[in-house]
């Protein structure tokens, strides 16, 4: 039997479920996965029956591993029960995804207590809920990044992408990194990025391959970053220079840069994104993010 989740670590290497060379050990069965709650923000009105919702955000969600130990003999169930504990926490936080849907992973961690199942009395066979809890964000994120997509010209045939990721077949709509250009379309399958907020899963690396004071990137949400607006003469870039964005920090040659800046951090909406660069000519620009999904 295919196990019907699979468990990643956090450099999104697969990571085998504790069983022995006869195939005894855990199984996985399922993840069950709820959708995602809501924080609302209300307030009542004097004289006024109910209340007013001012304000919604997402919450977190609920999940859990379905799952089976299987053993040779009673014995051997014992050793089994306790290689998958210590498995689970070993881990640590780690990602996990429906086999079926291989490419969108979570990350959770198992920090609750769970106990098996014995089936009628069975001595070698037993069921396990793990519940999970979620390590950030309550939404999947693509195993693969943009630039995976940008160097095969397209979507490879080689199991990186999954159906119901979203993921544009026109290779046009699939380029991530440019030269030279005045303006771009960078494509976001998934739902909307504030890139602050993606430390490791969103890197926005900008080449200067001239001299020059000040330059502004524009989103496509009519917000823009702008590189020394006061147009100090002392933080004047150079041909080699790299500006480099990941999450909230963003660096010059490795050199935090924060009050160099306008403060604000690009946003990448869903679908197509039209970027414009101002002030800067000769330069190359990589967009290298995974996609999010609800």
């Amino acid at each position: 039997m295919q196990d019907l989740f699979q468990i990643y670590d956090l450099d999104f290497n697969p990571v085998p479920l504790p069983k022995d060379d006869l195939g005894y050990g855990l199984k996985g069965l399922w993840l069950e996965v709820s959708s995602i709650g809501q924080e609302v923000t209300e307030h009542s009105t004097p004289r006024r029956p109910g209340t007013i919702i001012t304000g919604v955000r997402d919450d977190t969600r609920d999940m859990s591993l379905q799952a089976w130990i299987e053993a040779m003999n009673p014995t051997d169930y014992l050793l089994k029960r306790d290689r998958v504990y210590s498995f689970f926490k070993g881990l640590g936080a780690f990602y996990v995804t429906e086999a079926r849907q291989g490419n969108k992973l979570m990350k959770v961690r198992v920090v609750g207590q769970y106990t098996p199942e014995r089936p009628g009395g069975i001595q070698t066979l037993t069921t396990l809920d793990i519940p999970l809890k979620i390590d950030g964000h309550p939404y999947w994120v693509s195993r693969f990044k943009t630039m995976d997509l940008h160097n095969n010209k397209g979507i490879p045939v080689n199991g990186n992408w999954s159906f119901g990721m979203g993921v544009d077949i026109s290779p046009d709509n699939l380029i991530y990194q440019y030269q030279n250009a005045g303006e771009f379309n960078i494509y976001n399958a998934g739902i909307l990025l504030k890139t602050i907020l993606e430390k490791d899963n969103c890197e926005i690396r900008i080449e200067i391959k001239q001299s020059v004071t000040n330059f502004t990137l524009h989103d496509a949400t009519g917000g823009r970053w702008e590189y020394n607006p006061t147009r100090n003469t002392d933080w004047a870039l150079q041909s080699g220079d790299v500006i480099v964005f990941n999450g909230h920090d963003v660096r010059l040659n490795g050199t935090t840069i924060m009050e160099r800046t306008n403060r604000y951090y690009p946003v990448i909406k869903e679908d197509i994104n039209k970027f414009i660069i101002d002030g800067l000519s000769i330069y190359k620009i990589t967009f290298d993010f995974r996609f999010k999904y609800n």
